[in-house]
């Protein structure tokens, strides 16, 4: 009777571990399964000589990563903690009032450091990074271009209302706003920080929102508000966000990222406001290649559409800014920060530069190197 025993618990315990595995080989393709984190999950590691003393550590983390069923499994924890708790699962999402998710990571900017100041610069950073855009601005000039710095505001300094009480006011000076008003006092500069331009539209505009409420970024509304004042400063005048040319139109919108992170993206796009805009001429604009978080070239053939090539440099914010800047231009090519190169620009040979990149990422104007290979 003793043995019969072991031999069934030995059997439920075999079945335990290996059914899972069989129905996820067999149902795989009707769950989610996707990776919903900003990293790569680990892959399987091999074990050899030199590998030993980390491999069962390693396998540890792998089975972690493609346990069968894992996205469903965090699904249900994550949804008991939203739906129930009003918590989050995740460190790096917050969870705000009417279901407004703002993003947390340490290790990505640091937004809330950023929300509260405690990230200013030193005077010396401060300098550094006005000698180095004064001498792109100075490389840029000999050769007869032009040189923009475009900054985007976070999402947390727009919507600060929309935070947990508990994150207070946002500061009176935090890194952007100190490096905006160094560069305006000390240098010639062209800086475009569009944070007034984006308070003024969310007044202007009180049944719109200009941020994603699942999402780190802002929309094609907020976008376009961007877009407009880089615009401006090149000397090419756009429609005010709540002019009559304007037609701005709520859609159906997928949830973003952060819903992403809590793997609620399904249940959050019920909650989700997506919004189109219209109205501002296209000069026929043509789309020449775009691939996402790489590059996007832009070409409009329209004789009133400015001759002048632009090249863009920047993060993932310009995807909501770029179809209305290509528009505006004969020639735009607009290229992600990581994969930049010297070589590349001369190649596309621009007659303005613009380095865009959002509030929380500002500090890498100090190691940016515009001659890179």
């Amino acid at each position: 009777m003793k043995k019969t025993a072991v031999r069934i618990y030995v059997a439920a315990f075999l079945m335990i571990l290996c059914l899972p595995w069989l129905f996820w080989g067999l149902f795989k393709g009707y769950f989610d399964s996707e990776n919903h984190e900003n990293r790569k999950l680990k892959e399987r590691p091999s074990l050899t000589a030199e590998t030993y003393e980390t491999f069962f550590k390693d396998y540890e983390e792998y089975y972690n990563d493609n346990i069968p069923f894992r996205n469903p499994l965090i699904s249900l924890n994550t949804g008991l903690d939203y739906f129930l708790f009003k918590t989050s699962s995740n460190q790096n999402v917050i969870i705000g009032k009417d279901n407004w998710l703002f993003y947390n990571d340490e290790d990505d900017g640091d937004p809330i450091a950023s929300y509260w100041g405690e990230n200013l610069f030193t005077e010396e950073e401060l300098q550094q990074i006005a000698e180095n855009c004064i001498h792109i601005r100075d490389e840029l000039k000999s050769m007869g271009k032009e040189f923009v710095l475009f900054i985007a505001p976070n999402k947390e300094r727009i919507y600060s209302e929309m935070l947990p009480k508990k994150y207070g006011e946002p500061a009176e000076m935090y890194a952007a706003l100190q490096l905006v008003e160094y560069l305006r006092e000390n240098t010639d500069i062209r800086v475009v920080y569009p944070y007034a331009e984006l308070m003024q539209a969310k007044k202007e505009l009180p049944g719109c929102i200009i941020y994603n409420k699942t999402d780190t970024h802002w929309n094609f509304v907020g976008g376009y508000v961007g877009a407009r004042a880089l615009l401006g400063e090149l000397g090419i005048s756009m429609p005010e966000v709540d002019s009559d040319l304007i037609s701005i139109r709520e859609k159906k919108l997928e949830a973003g990222d952060l819903a992403g992170l809590l793997n609620q993206k399904r249940i959050l796009t019920k909650m989700e406001r997506g919004f189109s805009l219209s109205g501002y001429d296209t000069h026929n604009l043509d789309v020449l290649q775009a691939e996402q978080f790489f590059a996007v070239v832009f070409r409009s053939e329209a004789q009133n559409a400015d001759p002048r090539k632009i090249y863009i440099n920047g993060d993932s914010f310009l995807t909501y800014m770029e179809r209305v800047i290509g528009s505006q231009f004969n020639s735009a090519y607009m290229r992600h920060k990581d994969f930049y190169s010297y070589d590349i620009f001369q190649e596309k040979d621009p007659d303005i530069f613009v380095y865009e990149t959002v509030e929380r990422h500002v500090d890498g104007l100090l190691t940016f190197n515009f001659w890179q290979e």
